[in-house]
Protein backbone atom coordinates (compact mmCIF):
# COMPACT_ATOMS: atom_id res chain seq x y z
CA UNK A 1 0.00 0.00 0.00
CA UNK A 2 0.87 3.83 -0.39
CA UNK A 3 0.38 6.23 2.51
CA UNK A 4 0.96 9.67 2.16
CA UNK A 5 1.56 11.57 5.45
CA UNK A 6 0.94 15.32 5.62
CA UNK A 7 3.19 16.73 8.18
CA UNK A 8 6.92 15.86 10.01
CA UNK A 9 6.18 16.43 13.69
CA UNK A 10 6.48 13.50 15.99
CA UNK A 11 3.04 12.01 15.14
CA UNK A 12 3.83 11.91 11.22
CA UNK A 13 7.33 10.50 11.77
CA UNK A 14 5.97 7.77 14.02
CA UNK A 15 3.66 6.84 11.37
CA UNK A 16 5.86 6.56 8.42
CA UNK A 17 8.03 4.83 10.27
CA UNK A 18 5.49 2.57 11.58
CA UNK A 19 3.76 1.72 8.31
CA UNK A 20 7.08 1.64 6.72
CA UNK A 21 8.41 -1.24 8.77
CA UNK A 22 5.44 -3.30 7.02
CA UNK A 23 7.34 -2.99 3.36
CA UNK A 24 4.43 0.05 2.55
CA UNK A 25 5.54 3.05 0.42
CA UNK A 26 5.32 6.43 2.61
CA UNK A 27 5.80 9.53 1.11
CA UNK A 28 5.88 12.59 4.05
CA UNK A 29 4.59 16.16 3.01
CA UNK A 30 5.90 18.85 5.25
CA UNK A 31 5.09 22.52 4.25
CA UNK A 32 7.95 23.59 6.48
CA UNK A 33 11.67 24.00 4.61
CA UNK A 34 13.34 21.11 7.30
CA UNK A 35 12.67 19.64 10.53
CA UNK A 36 11.03 22.13 13.49
CA UNK A 37 12.34 19.68 16.42
CA UNK A 38 12.12 22.32 19.11
CA UNK A 39 10.00 21.87 21.75
CA UNK A 40 9.94 20.40 25.94
CA UNK A 41 10.29 17.52 27.54
CA UNK A 42 7.37 14.61 26.95
CA UNK A 43 7.26 11.32 28.32
CA UNK A 44 6.85 8.19 26.43
CA UNK A 45 4.45 6.06 28.43
CA UNK A 46 4.20 2.71 29.42
CA UNK A 47 1.20 1.95 26.86
CA UNK A 48 3.78 3.47 24.78
CA UNK A 49 6.85 2.16 25.21
CA UNK A 50 5.71 -1.16 24.43
CA UNK A 51 4.60 -0.41 20.86
CA UNK A 52 7.95 1.36 20.19
CA UNK A 53 9.62 -2.16 21.38
CA UNK A 54 7.88 -3.84 18.86
CA UNK A 55 9.09 -0.90 16.36
CA UNK A 56 12.92 -1.65 17.62
CA UNK A 57 13.46 1.31 19.40
CA UNK A 58 13.84 0.69 22.69
CA UNK A 59 17.81 0.88 22.97
CA UNK A 60 17.77 4.30 20.77
CA UNK A 61 15.29 5.73 22.98
CA UNK A 62 17.28 3.86 26.25
CA UNK A 63 20.23 6.06 25.13
CA UNK A 64 18.03 10.06 25.13
CA UNK A 65 15.36 8.92 28.05
CA UNK A 66 15.34 8.80 31.78
CA UNK A 67 13.10 6.29 33.23
CA UNK A 68 10.61 8.02 34.97
CA UNK A 69 10.17 6.33 38.29
CA UNK A 70 6.98 8.70 39.69
CA UNK A 71 5.39 12.27 39.46
CA UNK A 72 6.08 14.53 42.47
CA UNK A 73 4.09 17.18 43.41
CA UNK A 74 5.84 20.31 45.36
CA UNK A 75 5.34 23.66 47.08
CA UNK A 76 6.83 26.09 44.34
CA UNK A 77 7.23 28.54 46.95
CA UNK A 78 9.50 26.12 49.32
CA UNK A 79 10.28 23.31 47.32
CA UNK A 80 8.64 20.89 50.17
CA UNK A 81 7.08 17.65 48.58
CA UNK A 82 3.25 17.75 49.38
CA UNK A 83 1.87 14.29 48.17
CA UNK A 84 0.53 11.79 50.56
CA UNK A 85 2.00 8.85 48.14
CA UNK A 86 4.00 8.19 44.74
CA UNK A 87 2.95 5.24 42.59
CA UNK A 88 5.62 2.56 41.74
CA UNK A 89 5.55 -0.34 39.62
CA UNK A 90 2.98 0.49 37.30
CA UNK A 91 3.59 -1.51 34.55
CA UNK A 92 6.83 -3.63 33.47
CA UNK A 93 7.34 -1.24 30.80
CA UNK A 94 9.53 1.77 30.54
CA UNK A 95 7.74 5.28 31.43
CA UNK A 96 10.65 6.99 29.46
CA UNK A 97 11.17 10.78 29.38
CA UNK A 98 13.42 12.60 27.41
CA UNK A 99 13.29 15.50 25.06
CA UNK A 100 10.88 16.53 22.01
CA UNK A 101 13.91 17.39 19.61
CA UNK A 102 16.17 14.08 20.59
CA UNK A 103 12.70 12.15 19.83
CA UNK A 104 12.11 14.08 16.20
CA UNK A 105 15.47 13.28 15.32
CA UNK A 106 15.67 9.74 16.26
CA UNK A 107 12.19 9.33 14.30
CA UNK A 108 13.48 11.05 11.29
CA UNK A 109 17.06 8.86 11.13
CA UNK A 110 14.85 5.74 11.41
CA UNK A 111 12.17 6.59 8.91
CA UNK A 112 15.01 7.49 5.97
CA UNK A 113 16.77 4.33 7.07
CA UNK A 114 13.23 2.54 6.39
CA UNK A 115 12.65 4.32 2.79
CA UNK A 116 10.77 6.91 4.03
CA UNK A 117 10.59 9.82 1.26
CA UNK A 118 9.99 13.18 2.54
CA UNK A 119 9.51 16.15 0.89
CA UNK A 120 9.99 19.44 2.66
CA UNK A 121 8.49 23.10 1.50
CA UNK A 122 5.48 20.75 0.27
CA UNK A 123 2.13 22.95 1.35
CA UNK A 124 -0.82 20.64 1.19
CA UNK A 125 -3.75 22.81 -0.42
CA UNK A 126 -6.71 19.73 -0.21
CA UNK A 127 -7.14 16.36 0.48
CA UNK A 128 -10.06 14.11 -1.29
CA UNK A 129 -11.13 10.23 -2.37
CA UNK A 130 -13.07 7.99 -4.23
CA UNK A 131 -13.45 5.05 -4.40
CA UNK A 132 -10.35 3.93 -5.90
CA UNK A 133 -7.86 5.94 -3.52
CA UNK A 134 -6.96 9.20 -1.79
CA UNK A 135 -5.16 12.38 -3.74
CA UNK A 136 -3.68 15.43 -2.28
CA UNK A 137 -3.34 19.03 -4.09
CA UNK A 138 0.08 20.34 -3.18
CA UNK A 139 -0.10 24.57 -3.74
CA UNK A 140 2.14 24.03 -6.81
CA UNK A 141 -0.30 22.86 -8.36
CA UNK A 142 1.10 18.49 -8.46
CA UNK A 143 -1.11 16.17 -7.14
CA UNK A 144 0.01 12.87 -5.20
CA UNK A 145 -1.93 9.99 -5.02
CA UNK A 146 -1.89 7.06 -2.06
CA UNK A 147 -4.12 4.37 -0.47
CA UNK A 148 -4.57 6.18 2.36
CA UNK A 149 -3.69 9.62 3.82
CA UNK A 150 -2.90 10.87 7.35
CA UNK A 151 -3.04 14.35 8.07
CA UNK A 152 -0.88 14.77 10.97
CA UNK A 153 -1.04 18.51 10.85
CA UNK A 154 -0.98 19.60 14.08
CA UNK A 155 -4.08 21.30 16.30
CA UNK A 156 -4.48 23.98 13.95
CA UNK A 157 -5.09 22.11 11.23
CA UNK A 158 -5.21 23.37 7.67
CA UNK A 159 -7.34 20.25 6.50
CA UNK A 160 -9.08 19.33 9.21
CA UNK A 161 -12.24 21.42 8.11
CA UNK A 162 -12.07 19.85 4.81
CA UNK A 163 -12.29 16.40 5.91
CA UNK A 164 -15.32 16.89 8.26
CA UNK A 165 -18.69 18.73 8.15
CA UNK A 166 -18.95 22.20 9.84
CA UNK A 167 -16.37 24.32 8.45
CA UNK A 168 -13.83 25.42 10.53
CA UNK A 169 -16.14 27.28 13.10
CA UNK A 170 -16.90 23.54 13.74
CA UNK A 171 -13.52 21.84 14.49
CA UNK A 172 -11.50 25.02 15.65
CA UNK A 173 -9.38 23.88 18.78
CA UNK A 174 -10.47 25.02 22.11
CA UNK A 175 -8.15 27.50 23.55
CA UNK A 176 -7.60 28.61 27.05
CA UNK A 177 -5.80 31.04 29.06
CA UNK A 178 -2.80 29.02 30.32
CA UNK A 179 0.45 30.18 28.49
CA UNK A 180 3.21 27.63 28.35
CA UNK A 181 7.15 28.83 28.72
CA UNK A 182 9.54 26.36 27.86
CA UNK A 183 13.09 26.53 28.69
CA UNK A 184 16.47 23.59 29.23
CA UNK A 185 19.24 24.27 31.34
CA UNK A 186 22.30 21.94 31.17
CA UNK A 187 23.26 20.54 34.47
CA UNK A 188 26.66 21.49 34.73
CA UNK A 189 25.56 25.09 34.77
CA UNK A 190 22.87 24.52 37.43
CA UNK A 191 25.51 22.74 39.50
CA UNK A 192 27.48 25.76 39.78
CA UNK A 193 24.68 27.16 42.06
CA UNK A 194 24.20 26.05 45.18
CA UNK A 195 20.95 25.40 46.54
CA UNK A 196 19.31 23.63 42.96
CA UNK A 197 20.37 19.82 44.08
CA UNK A 198 16.44 18.89 44.30
CA UNK A 199 16.42 19.46 40.46
CA UNK A 200 18.95 16.65 39.98
CA UNK A 201 19.26 14.59 42.92
CA UNK A 202 16.16 12.38 41.36
CA UNK A 203 14.78 11.53 37.72
CA UNK A 204 11.38 11.84 38.79
CA UNK A 205 8.87 13.93 37.03
CA UNK A 206 7.84 17.55 39.68
CA UNK A 207 4.97 19.52 39.72
CA UNK A 208 5.73 22.83 41.69
CA UNK A 209 2.47 24.15 42.72
CA UNK A 210 2.05 27.87 43.33
CA UNK A 211 -1.13 30.38 43.17
CA UNK A 212 -2.35 30.69 39.91
CA UNK A 213 0.94 29.55 38.43
CA UNK A 214 2.49 26.12 38.56
CA UNK A 215 6.17 24.57 37.16
CA UNK A 216 7.23 21.01 35.51
CA UNK A 217 10.48 19.88 35.84
CA UNK A 218 12.67 16.87 35.03
CA UNK A 219 16.34 15.87 34.68
CA UNK A 220 17.67 13.87 32.40
CA UNK A 221 20.87 12.21 33.20
CA UNK A 222 21.94 10.67 30.53
CA UNK A 223 21.59 14.41 28.13
CA UNK A 224 22.69 15.81 31.29
CA UNK A 225 19.85 18.66 31.03
CA UNK A 226 16.85 20.12 33.04
CA UNK A 227 13.99 20.75 31.35
CA UNK A 228 11.31 23.55 32.66
CA UNK A 229 7.93 24.05 31.94
CA UNK A 230 6.00 27.18 33.77
CA UNK A 231 2.60 27.29 33.57
CA UNK A 232 1.10 31.08 33.80
CA UNK A 233 -2.44 31.85 33.25
CA UNK A 234 -2.94 35.27 31.78
CA UNK A 235 -3.88 36.78 28.60
CA UNK A 236 -0.52 37.21 25.80
CA UNK A 237 -0.28 38.84 22.34
CA UNK A 238 0.62 35.74 20.81
CA UNK A 239 -0.75 35.70 17.17
CA UNK A 240 -0.33 31.31 17.20
CA UNK A 241 -0.63 28.39 19.72
CA UNK A 242 3.11 28.20 19.87
CA UNK A 243 6.05 30.17 19.29
CA UNK A 244 9.92 29.82 19.05
CA UNK A 245 10.80 33.12 21.37
CA UNK A 246 9.06 33.45 23.83
CA UNK A 247 9.79 36.50 26.75
CA UNK A 248 12.00 35.25 29.42
CA UNK A 249 12.15 38.45 30.72
CA UNK A 250 8.56 38.11 31.57
CA UNK A 251 8.85 34.89 32.91
CA UNK A 252 10.95 35.99 35.74
CA UNK A 253 8.98 38.96 36.52
CA UNK A 254 6.06 36.92 36.92
CA UNK A 255 7.75 34.46 39.24
CA UNK A 256 9.89 36.84 41.14
CA UNK A 257 9.52 36.41 44.85
CA UNK A 258 7.49 33.57 44.49
CA UNK A 259 9.58 30.21 43.99
CA UNK A 260 12.48 28.27 45.50
CA UNK A 261 15.99 29.09 45.20
CA UNK A 262 16.59 26.29 42.58
CA UNK A 263 13.45 27.77 39.99
CA UNK A 264 15.10 31.36 40.61
CA UNK A 265 18.56 29.96 40.00
CA UNK A 266 16.80 27.91 36.58
CA UNK A 267 15.07 31.74 35.89
CA UNK A 268 18.78 33.30 36.34
CA UNK A 269 20.19 31.28 33.97
CA UNK A 270 17.54 30.79 31.12
CA UNK A 271 18.86 33.19 27.74
CA UNK A 272 15.72 32.32 25.92
CA UNK A 273 12.15 30.36 26.10
CA UNK A 274 9.63 28.99 23.89
CA UNK A 275 5.92 30.09 24.98
CA UNK A 276 2.68 28.32 23.97
CA UNK A 277 -0.89 27.97 24.87
CA UNK A 278 -2.89 25.58 26.13
CA UNK A 279 -5.51 23.95 23.65
CA UNK A 280 -7.57 21.11 22.98
CA UNK A 281 -9.63 19.75 20.00
CA UNK A 282 -13.25 19.40 21.14
CA UNK A 283 -14.41 15.53 20.84
CA UNK A 284 -15.02 15.30 17.06
CA UNK A 285 -17.80 13.47 15.63
CA UNK A 286 -15.28 11.65 13.82
CA UNK A 287 -11.64 11.35 12.40
CA UNK A 288 -12.00 10.32 9.26
CA UNK A 289 -13.46 11.24 5.93
CA UNK A 290 -16.38 9.40 5.16
CA UNK A 291 -14.87 7.11 2.66
CA UNK A 292 -12.02 6.41 5.45
CA UNK A 293 -9.20 6.81 3.37
CA UNK A 294 -8.20 10.03 4.76
CA UNK A 295 -7.35 9.92 8.40
CA UNK A 296 -6.34 12.42 11.24
CA UNK A 297 -3.99 11.93 13.31
CA UNK A 298 -2.39 13.01 17.16
CA UNK A 299 -3.23 16.76 17.61
CA UNK A 300 -4.89 16.89 14.30
CA UNK A 301 -7.98 14.56 15.89
CA UNK A 302 -7.45 14.99 19.75
CA UNK A 303 -4.86 17.81 20.74
CA UNK A 304 -4.66 17.92 24.74
CA UNK A 305 -3.28 19.55 27.45
CA UNK A 306 -0.13 18.46 28.11
CA UNK A 307 -0.44 17.95 32.02
CA UNK A 308 -1.27 14.26 32.19
CA UNK A 309 1.93 13.70 29.96
CA UNK A 310 0.24 11.60 27.37
CA UNK A 311 -0.19 13.46 24.09
CA UNK A 312 2.64 11.42 22.47
CA UNK A 313 1.58 8.40 23.92
CA UNK A 314 -2.00 8.48 22.36
CA UNK A 315 -0.32 9.18 19.10
CA UNK A 316 1.55 5.95 19.63
CA UNK A 317 -1.56 3.95 20.67
CA UNK A 318 -3.32 5.55 17.69
CA UNK A 319 -0.69 4.62 14.88
CA UNK A 320 -0.99 1.39 16.65
CA UNK A 321 -4.36 0.04 16.56
CA UNK A 322 -4.61 1.60 12.97
CA UNK A 323 -1.32 -0.34 11.81
CA UNK A 324 -3.13 -3.60 12.87
CA UNK A 325 -6.23 -2.90 11.32
CA UNK A 326 -4.97 -2.05 8.37
CA UNK A 327 -2.33 -5.42 8.71
CA UNK A 328 -5.37 -7.49 9.57
CA UNK A 329 -8.02 -6.28 6.85
CA UNK A 330 -4.94 -6.59 3.96
CA UNK A 331 -4.14 -10.82 5.22
CA UNK A 332 -7.70 -11.02 4.75
CA UNK A 333 -7.68 -9.59 1.43
CA UNK A 334 -4.74 -11.56 0.57
CA UNK A 335 -2.07 -8.90 0.54
CA UNK A 336 -3.56 -6.36 -2.00
CA UNK A 337 -4.82 -2.67 -1.14
CA UNK A 338 -7.55 -2.64 0.70
CA UNK A 339 -10.93 -1.90 -1.32
CA UNK A 340 -13.97 1.43 -0.28
CA UNK A 341 -15.54 -1.24 2.19
CA UNK A 342 -12.68 -2.46 4.21
CA UNK A 343 -10.99 1.04 4.68
CA UNK A 344 -14.53 2.18 6.07
CA UNK A 345 -14.81 -0.73 7.90
CA UNK A 346 -10.95 -0.10 8.83
CA UNK A 347 -11.58 3.45 9.79
CA UNK A 348 -15.15 3.16 11.76
CA UNK A 349 -13.13 -0.06 14.32
CA UNK A 350 -10.24 2.75 14.36
CA UNK A 351 -12.33 5.16 15.93
CA UNK A 352 -14.65 2.96 18.21
CA UNK A 353 -11.60 1.70 19.73
CA UNK A 354 -9.56 4.36 20.01
CA UNK A 355 -12.17 7.62 20.65
CA UNK A 356 -13.49 6.51 24.08
CA UNK A 357 -9.31 5.79 25.32
CA UNK A 358 -8.39 9.40 23.92
CA UNK A 359 -11.60 11.38 24.65
CA UNK A 360 -11.16 9.70 28.46
CA UNK A 361 -7.30 10.69 28.92
CA UNK A 362 -8.13 14.65 27.30
CA UNK A 363 -10.59 15.08 30.26
CA UNK A 364 -7.86 14.04 32.82
CA UNK A 365 -5.37 16.25 31.40
CA UNK A 366 -7.84 19.02 31.15
CA UNK A 367 -8.53 18.14 34.97
CA UNK A 368 -5.13 18.53 36.14
CA UNK A 369 -4.35 21.88 34.42
CA UNK A 370 -7.35 22.77 37.04
CA UNK A 371 -5.82 20.91 39.73
CA UNK A 372 -2.04 22.70 39.07
CA UNK A 373 -3.86 26.04 38.88
CA UNK A 374 -5.48 25.65 42.46
CA UNK A 375 -8.95 25.45 40.79
CA UNK A 376 -9.74 21.88 41.43
CA UNK A 377 -9.60 19.94 44.88
CA UNK A 378 -6.22 18.03 45.88
CA UNK A 379 -6.51 14.50 46.23
CA UNK A 380 -7.05 13.21 49.79
CA UNK A 381 -3.28 13.17 51.51
CA UNK A 382 -1.89 15.36 48.84
CA UNK A 383 -1.30 18.28 51.67
CA UNK A 384 1.10 16.13 53.67
CA UNK A 385 4.66 16.79 53.68
CA UNK A 386 5.41 13.03 54.36
CA UNK A 387 5.53 10.91 51.07
CA UNK A 388 5.60 7.10 50.65
CA UNK A 389 5.99 4.83 47.52
CA UNK A 390 2.64 2.83 46.97
CA UNK A 391 2.69 0.19 44.47
CA UNK A 392 0.46 -0.02 41.44
CA UNK A 393 1.38 -3.62 41.01
CA UNK A 394 -2.00 -5.38 41.63
CA UNK A 395 -4.19 -2.79 41.32
CA UNK A 396 -6.80 -3.90 38.32
CA UNK A 397 -6.97 -1.06 35.86
CA UNK A 398 -10.83 0.87 35.42
CA UNK A 399 -11.34 3.68 32.96
CA UNK A 400 -14.58 4.84 35.09
CA UNK A 401 -12.52 5.22 38.07
CA UNK A 402 -12.24 8.63 39.74
CA UNK A 403 -9.32 10.51 37.84
CA UNK A 404 -7.30 10.73 41.56
CA UNK A 405 -7.13 6.92 42.04
CA UNK A 406 -4.69 3.71 41.35
CA UNK A 407 -7.37 2.19 39.43
CA UNK A 408 -7.43 5.08 36.74
CA UNK A 409 -3.65 5.64 36.78
CA UNK A 410 -3.31 2.20 36.49
CA UNK A 411 -5.65 2.40 33.27
CA UNK A 412 -4.20 5.31 31.62
CA UNK A 413 -0.58 3.60 32.24
CA UNK A 414 -0.44 0.25 31.71
CA UNK A 415 -2.97 -0.19 28.54
CA UNK A 416 -2.21 -2.26 26.15
CA UNK A 417 -3.21 -0.86 22.95
CA UNK A 418 -3.10 -3.62 20.60
CA UNK A 419 -3.96 -6.25 22.87
CA UNK A 420 -7.81 -4.25 23.12
CA UNK A 421 -7.51 -3.80 18.81
CA UNK A 422 -7.18 -8.15 19.09
CA UNK A 423 -10.21 -8.35 21.37
CA UNK A 424 -12.25 -5.69 19.67
CA UNK A 425 -12.16 -7.72 15.98
CA UNK A 426 -12.74 -11.16 18.17
CA UNK A 427 -15.62 -9.87 19.40
CA UNK A 428 -16.92 -8.37 15.98
CA UNK A 429 -16.34 -10.65 13.59
CA UNK A 430 -18.89 -13.07 14.72
CA UNK A 431 -21.21 -10.55 13.75
CA UNK A 432 -19.85 -9.49 10.15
Amino acid sequence: MKFIIVGAGLGGLSAALCFARRGNEVLILERNAALTPRGGAINIRPGASRIMREWDLEADLAEISEKTPNFLIRRMDTGDISMGSAAVDISSFPDWGTFRQDVVQLLYRKALDKGVRINFGSTVSNVSEDAEGASVSLDNGSIEKADVVVVADGIRSRLRSKILPGGPEATDPDISHVTFYGFQVPAEDLRSHPGTSRLMDQVSGNCWLGKGAFAITRFNSRLQRVGFLFGVESETDQKSLWEEHGDINYVRERFAGSTCSELDVALSLATECDRWKLAEMPDLPRWSSDGGRILLLGDSAHGMHPNAAQGYSQIVEDIAVLDFLITHHSEDNKGLSLGHAQMQSVSQAWQAIRKPRVERIKAYSRSNTDLFLGKAAPPPGSQSAQHSLKSMKDVQPDINANFQSSQFLKWALDYDAVNEAKRFVKEMEPKL
